[in-house]
């Protein structure tokens, strides 16, 4: 119990504390990665800058000017004089068209591409304008790329106007991404690897109180049960010994079949405990061989036909038209089960009610069915059902039983890789079931 639980905690403060580092790696790849693209638009500005001042003091050679920035950083540029005719053009191939994009950059910018006059008005003391640059504009190709984009107007030192377009394709996500990944998935999975190896330490040191406490109850009741055997089988042997006597009084004879049914019911109680002991310590053996299933239930139908006939209970075995293949398991321990499963039918079975055996084989699985048409399991029991020393019966009417059988049944069944279960019967009643995947010798 205390390992699923472990597994659980395990599981969610791992999960949830991964999530909340994947949240702030994710915000943080975020904030870096806007950075990158801040600082790529810085960049596109400086070089613009520093190309403008260079075809401004430089226009006998603007080639020479415009290529370092063409091919280091992949500036595009077009350079129109003051009549509107291109002086240079990049050849640098965008996804999207050029004249598109620098159409598209003409309408945000609010800019004509062509000068109205080629030699610039002065201003009141006689002196030429100067050079100006407008922003950055931001622009959308048509392969979902983006870019940015600077007109500018350069006056150069001979006197002419020019009209300069310079464009900048970003850099798409997964491009930014490539850069900061690989270092982002080695903080993500050493982050994982600690939190793993943390969180196994802190349960570990946390659940070791309740280990020790669970651990000494199972050995207290293992040990209890065992010293149990000894009195009540001396017990049991001086009451058969008083009842040999032949003393004729009702009253010790009372008295006696009372004590003697009170240390029967003792000494099944002491027989779960020790098999439930057994299991938590692991000592259960098993013995497996392959089993006739047909065999099987007949041998189960014969054990309780006399039994559920003095109780006028009708039990019958619905035996496969097809051969059931043989299953490989203990089967004693198979026949343990369902001797469990059959006691609890007959004892919330009414007279005249009916209980079904039989089996049925689906794919690679066989499945087990005791069914009866009893009191049935309400809806709030059936989780607990399985569950150590609980009983349906808040009263505790009955004293024959202590709610040790099914959980018995389940704990073989985990032995055997079976899987326990009950559901409604159609029209009242119970149906326990176990299945067992099918696997050869």
């Amino acid at each position: 119990m205390l390992n699923r639980l472990y597994k659980k905690l395990h599981l969610i403060f791992t999960g949830a504390v991964m999530l909340i580092i994947t949240l702030i790696i994710g915000i943080v790849l975020m904030n870096d990665l806007k950075t990158e693209q801040m600082n790529e638009n810085t960049l596109f500005q400086r070089m613009a800058t520093l190309l403008i001042y260079q075809l401004e003091d430089h226009d006998q050679d603007m080639e020479a000017s415009i290529s370092p920035y063409e091919e280091k950083y992949s500036i595009f540029c077009l350079l129109r004089d003051s009549g509107g005719q291109p002086v240079y053009q990049s050849r640098i191939a965008f996804p999207t068209k050029a004249d598109l994009l620098l159409e598209r950059l003409e309408k945000q910018s609010g800019t004509q591409t062509a000068l109205k006059s080629k030699t610039p008005p002065a201003d009141g003391f006689g002196k030429a304008a100067a050079t100006t640059q407008q922003g950055v504009f931001e622009i959308e190709g048509t392969s979902n790329d983006r870019y940015w984009g600077i007109p500018a107007q350069i006056a150069s030192k001979s006197g002419d106007v020019y009209d300069l377009t310079l464009l900048y394709q970003q850099k798409n996500v997964w491009e930014q991404l490539k850069g900061h990944l690989i270092f982002y998935a080695v903080v993500w999975f050493t982050s994982l690897a600690c939190v793993v190896f943390i969180s196994h330490l802190l349960l570990k040191k946390a659940l070791e109180p309740t280990e020790r406490a669970l651990k000494s109850q199972k050995e207290f009741v293992a040990s209890a049960s065992h010293e149990l055997k000894s009195p009540l089988a001396v017990l049991l042997v001086n009451l058969d010994l008083i009842d040999g006597l032949g003393i004729d009084d009702s009253r010790l004879k009372k008295a006696v079949r009372t004590m003697d049914n009170e240390c029967m019911r003792m000494s099944r109680l002491v027989k779960d405990m020790l098999l439930l002991a057994s299991s938590d310590a692991g000592t259960w053996t098993l013995n497996q061989s392959s089993v006739d299933i047909d065999t099987l239930l007949i041998t189960l139908y014969e054990t309780y036909e006399l039994l559920c006939q003095k109780k006028g209970i009708s039990l019958s075995l619905d035996l496969s038209d097809c051969s059931y293949p043989v299953l490989y398991t203990d089967r004693e321990r198979l026949m343990q089960i369902l001797n469990i499963y059959m006691d609890n039918s007959l004892q919330h079975s009414k007279k005249q009610a009916d209980i079904q055996i039989k089996a049925e084989f689906t794919g690679k699985t066989i499945t087990f069915y005791v069914i009866d048409h009893g009191q049935g399991i309400a809806k709030e029991d059936k989780p607990f059902i399985f569950d150590r020393f609980y009983c349906a019966d808040k009263a505790h009417a009955d004293k024959t039983h202590f709610g040790l059988g099914l959980s018995i049944a389940k704990e073989l069944a985990k032995m055997l890789h079976g899987q326990v279960g009950v559901k409604d019967t159609e029209g009242g009643g119970a149906t326990f079931f176990v299945a067992f995947p099918l696997k050869t010798k």
